[in-house]
């Protein structure tokens, strides 16, 4: 039939900043939902020389 999700809600006030680390980093699916309003989303990433 399916996998059951475990679900978070996060509220983040505008202008905040936050960090994800360790499995809500890597292991989550991550999703923001729709609004009305003008959003900006600004994501900084680094990349690991192997």
């Amino acid at each position: 039939s399916g996998t059951a999700w475990d679900r978070e809600t996060i509220d983040v006030e505008p202008r905040s900043v936050y960090l994800m680390a360790g499995p809500a980093r890597n292991e989550w699916e991550h999703s923001i939902p729709p609004v009305e309003q003008h959003r900006y989303s600004v994501t900084f990433r680094t990349m690991r020389i192997s």
